[in-house]
């Protein structure tokens, strides 16, 4: 029999190998019990074994096989009966005085408790042994229950890790299964939606039929639908995969938001809606963002205020916490906002869209649901604040280094800013030289390091962004 192999009753445990887990328990009750021999077993009755999980003071022929005839245990009838088994001398006991262990062991004493599966099933039993006979008393009876509890928990913990660690294995696979699905899709069907594309936009340059113009620009709504689609599953599938990437680099909050709310001008007013953004003063402030993540997160937000607003104003809001540890983001509008049970399904895939009006928004229900997990991948989160004709706000919640700096910096730092360092070819503060020196003075790292004579370890970015990077490896 391959014992390696063995996982009994789907349990996953090795009967080949020593646990650490279930030796402790074992010797433990030998020093307590002062017993000579202590066995944790599970009975194969397929196999006509007595399987030992963990065993002390066995002779080593059972040490290397890890199992006896089920004509040698005593710990069946412990696993049969479900209850404690209590020898004080086996070869006086009517139904135990043939045990043919009696005789190749010498075990004359014995004291078993029932071991138990993680459904709560006798698998077999933690025993004491004794080559002599022997009074088990009360307390080294409670003592073995007790240690028996002790292994029945170290079971079902080893099974959780067992099940947590199939089903993270299963879920990984069907994520990858979906990614590779929704790549080949998003080939197979952007090729043609580009050809269609193409040819509508052919025959709209040589036509001159108010018709045929019209019925081209139904074809290149629905294809441009179509394509936002293609995209969403792609982004859908780089977050499933943890192939989508981060940067965590500095840049102007204020003016992020003041583009975004330029690039959606045009379309506010051509619904008489007003379009505003108001920021406190955050200078001098390093953020863990990613400048293009957030960017189509702000924009995805106020772009669909402004779809789902017939009147009034959408503004956007940006404010710091005041020990300065968080970044505010708020999107609200004045539309006519949504009930409870969409508000609980939003950001759900194919979900995050009224159905009455996913038309009119042309959403794809994967918008909200994307916004999410970027935002998450940002080590931030989002909520929202809705109800029935009184409008809705998004609140987007990110942590500025001011906090990781604050917690994750290594004291005595001889640097007096934790936010910058000095570039030597310019004198230029920056965050990070590895990006500047590259794009600005067309150096390698290792050429900037030997040409002012820095070592190799020498670290190219500040303190803050360091405490960030390690804050974004520490979420994935």
């Amino acid at each position: 029999m391959n014992y390696d192999a063995l996982a009994y009753s789907g349990l996953g445990l090795s009967f080949a190998e020593t646990d650490i887990r279930f030796d402790k328990i074992t010797h433990l009750a030998s020093r307590l019990l002062k017993a000579p021999v202590s066995l944790l077993t599970v009975i194969d009755d397929l196999e006509d074994r007595q399987l030992l999980k963990s065993a002390v003071g066995v002779p080593d022929e059972l040490r290397h096989s890890r199992s006896t005839p089920l004509s040698h245990s005593f710990c069946k009838h412990v696993r049969d009966s479900g209850a404690l088994l209590y020898l004080a001398d086996a070869r006086e006991h009517p139904l135990h005085m043939h045990n043919p262990a009696i005789d190749a062991f010498g075990i004359i004493s014995y004291l078993g408790v029932p071991f138990h599966g993680e459904r709560g099933k006798p698998l077999g039993a933690l025993c004491c042994m004794d080559q002599r006979p022997r009074t088990w008393t009360e307390q080294e009876v409670e003592i073995l229950m007790q240690l028996a509890s002790i292994a029945d928990d170290q079971l079902y913990l080893a099974s959780a890790v067992r099940d947590r660690a199939r089903a993270k294995l299963l879920a990984e696979k069907a994520a990858l299964t979906r990614a590779s699905f929704l790549s080949h899709a998003n080939h197979e069907v952007r090729t043609p939606l580009s050809a269609i594309s193409g040819a509508a936009r052919l025959l709209s340059a040589i036509s001159t039929d108010d018709k045929a113009k019209s019925l081209v620009e139904v074809i290149e709504r629905n294809t441009s639908r179509l394509r936002a689609l293609t995209e969403d599953l792609m982004r859908i599938a780089e977050l499933d995969t943890a192939t989508a990437s981060i940067t965590a680099e500095s840049f102007d909050l204020t003016n992020v938001i003041e583009d975004v709310v330029a690039r959606n001008l045009e379309a506010a007013h051509a619904k008489g809606i007003a379009l505003t953004s108001n920021s406190q003063a955050i200078d001098n402030m390093i953020f863990l963002f990613d400048v293009a993540i957030l960017t189509n997160v702000v924009d995805q937000l106020v772009s669909n205020a402004i779809k789902f607003t017939a009147g009034g104003e959408v503004q956007v809001t940006v404010e710091t916490t005041s020990q300065e540890d968080s970044v505010i983001i708020c999107v609200s509008d004045t539309g006519a906002g949504m009930g409870s049970n969409l508000q609980s399904r939003l950001f759900d895939e194919f979900e995050g869209h009224d159905p009455r009006t996913a038309r009119e928004g042309g959403g794809t229900g994967l918008g909200m649901n994307i916004i999410k997990r970027e935002i998450e991948l940002l080590g931030g989160t989002i909520s929202l604040s809705s109800g029935l004709n009184e409008g809705t706000q998004f609140t987007i919640y990110l942590p500025t280094a001011h906090r990781l700096a604050n917690n994750d910096l290594m004291e005595g730092d001889e640097q007096s800013d934790y936010r910058h360092i000095t570039c030597l070819e310019c004198g230029e503060k920056v965050n990070t030289l590895r990006r500047h020196i590259s794009q600005k003075h067309d150096m390698t790292p290792e050429a900037y390091r030997a040409k002012w004579g820095l070592p190799e370890d020498f670290e190219l970015s500040s303190p803050a962004y360091r405490a960030m990077r390690r804050a974004v490896r520490n979420r994935k």
